[in-house]
């Protein structure tokens, strides 16, 4: 089904010239919450979603499959459960660049230097939802394209002092490319997206019953969060953090709410510290977003989207 189709069967509509072009890239396979913000991103009309970029991500069990691969094979799944066919998955780089000027192909770099050079007077983001790689390889074989979009990314230590985040030591090298590059960045840190707390109980009953996707959510979540061998402490099991999706929150918000501050790119040290960067460009850091009108938007389109099953 086309995404105008759900849009009409959902009863919302919004004027072509408020919508924004968004292209997703997306450790998929890695958790559970990367589709959580992923249906989020495709059931809001005012993002025009051109295409959604499988990343990698660390290798957590044996076996020959790239975890890009992986993630691919999770976003194709994905696609299916909420029934639209006219957003294109794409496969990005298999591994982190190997120094902050490589560039190397893929399916999902050449998509972006695509659609970032296309004709259109729309605004473009890319929300990263994991390592930068693909945006950076983006960059790196065109730079051109770093005035033509926006990069909203989760990841990234507290500042100012920063340190080891897990989206950032993905790709060390990608995260200071894309820094130093023409595009614009707002950046989403941990103790930013680690706020998106939510129970189980809430999930159970506000997503799962919500038709074929809600179901879909909540069963990839739950089975997650089962075989789980996290340390006691970072979850609980009747809790889940859906640190993905704050980049809704940043994309749907009013940018005079003041929860963000602009500041000056810094440097990263391969030990991932912030180091200053006189001359750099600036960023924009949020400190905080609204959680309740995350969830609150998330629920409420996912019932509009079951009901019009």
């Amino acid at each position: 089904m086309k995404r105008e189709e759900v849009f009409k069967r959902m009863g919302m509509r919004l004027p072509l010239h408020k919508q924004i072009r968004v292209v997703i890239s997306s450790d998929v396979a890695n958790e559970a919450d990367d589709q959580y913000a992923i249906v989020h991103q495709l059931l809001t009309p005012m993002f025009d979603v051109r295409g959604v970029i499988a990343a990698h991500f660390e290798s957590k069990a044996p076996g020959t499959e790239t975890t890009m691969e992986k993630s691919y094979r999770e976003l194709r799944k994905l696609m299916e459960a909420i029934d639209m066919d006219d957003v294109p998955a794409l496969r990005g780089c298999t591994a982190p660049l190997k120094n902050d000027g490589d560039a190397p192909a893929s399916e999902g770099v050449e998509f972006l230097i695509r659609e970032a050079l296309r004709d259109d007077p729309r605004p473009l983001y890319v929300t990263a939802q994991g390592t930068l790689t693909d945006i950076a390889a983006a960059l790196n074989r065109c730079p051109e394209i770093g005035e033509r979009l926006t990069v909203v990314w989760i990841g990234g230590f507290p500042y100012p002092e920063g340190g080891p985040e897990f989206n950032l030591m993905q790709d060390v090298a990608a995260a200071r490319a894309v820094m130093a590059s023409g595009a614009a960045v707002w950046q989403l840190p941990v103790n930013v997206y680690s706020t998106m707390e939510v129970s189980m109980a809430e999930l159970a009953a506000r997503v799962r019953p919500c038709g074929t996707v809600g179901k879909y959510l909540y069963e990839e979540l739950e089975e997650y969060n089962l075989c789980s061998d996290e340390a006691p402490g970072l979850r609980n099991g009747e809790n889940w953090c859906l640190g993905d999706s704050p980049v809704v929150g940043a994309l749907l918000g009013c940018g005079w709410r003041g929860n963000f501050h602009m500041q000056t790119a810094p440097r990263i040290a391969d030990d991932m510290r912030y180091l200053p960067n006189p001359g750099g460009k600036e960023i924009r850091v949020y400190d905080y977003v609204d959680v309740r009108f995350i969830l609150e938007d998330m629920y409420a389109k996912l019932r509009l989207c079951s009901e019009a099953e």
